[in-house]
């Protein structure tokens, strides 16, 4: 019982769980009393500062219902918040961030806002919405890794080579649906192919290998990493000097 409850706080986002958060606490507050306090045999991954939950019931609801929403957005470049008019077509979620894909009013390409940077929101007249008209988003972030994506990208052919101790996690457990084996060296070095879109999220979940990782393709990929991992290299070659 006690991960049954763990479960549906996970979920508390939506108004559906909301509803239900009497019901949660009254099933904690049960449990507490029991004598036998046995530990949770589930653990899920979560963020207790992350912040945006409260607009994935409203954003849910424009999206079901096709209402424009008047969103005033403060990214993390921003020194002041923007109002602006969307439609919002997509709620998706990426590493424990909740993020919705939607098209400003005075624009013509998908744009994504994360739901933490949001301030503030309002429904405006259903009569301006303007639907989404282009591929299923299925589709769409099919060869992406994360949400980073405009309409314009498309995947690459992207080879990596990865050595004989990471081998075995990156084979069971693929980066990406797309991944597949092209060659196991003698040694247990293996070479793998993902069709991905070269976005942040691929660059960080490359590096997040370290030396273990090496991109061979396409070479805008090798130079971007090389790049990256040089200024890395430079950070800590200063603090020896200091």
């Amino acid at each position: 019982m006690k991960d049954a409850v763990d479960i549906l706080k996970h979920l508390n986002g939506f108004s559906y769980f909301e509803e239900m958060s009497d019901m949660i606490v009254r099933l904690e507050n049960s449990l507490s009393k029991q004598t036998d306090k046995s530990a949770s045999h589930i653990q899920l991954e979560s963020n207790n500062r992350l912040k945006g939950l409260n607009w994935i019931t409203p954003i849910h609801k424009a999206i079901r219902e096709q209402i424009p929403l008047l969103i005033s957005y403060k990214s993390f470049k921003s020194k002041t918040e923007q109002e602006t008019v969307y439609y919002p077509y997509l709620l998706k979620e990426y590493r424990n961030r909740w993020f919705v894909i939607c098209q400003p009013k005075k624009g013509k390409t998908l744009i994504t806002l994360a739901l933490d940077r949001i301030e503030d929101l309002n429904e405006m007249e259903k009569s301006g919405y303007v639907p989404y008209s282009g591929i299923d988003f299925e589709r769409y972030y099919a060869d992406t890794i994360g949400v980073t994506k405009s309409e314009k990208d498309r995947g690459h052919r992207v080879i990596l080579q990865v050595d004989s101790k990471n081998a075995p996690y990156v084979t069971t457990k693929p980066i990406h649906p797309s991944q597949q084996l092209l060659k196991t060296e003698a040694d247990g070095t293996v070479l793998i192919r993902l069709d991905v879109v070269l976005n942040f999220e691929l660059e960080r979940e490359i590096l997040g290998f370290g030396e273990s990782v090496k991109v061979l393709a396409p070479k805008t990929l090798v130079d971007r990493i090389k790049r990256r991992t040089r200024k890395m290299l430079q950070q800590y070659i200063e603090k020896q000097n200091t």
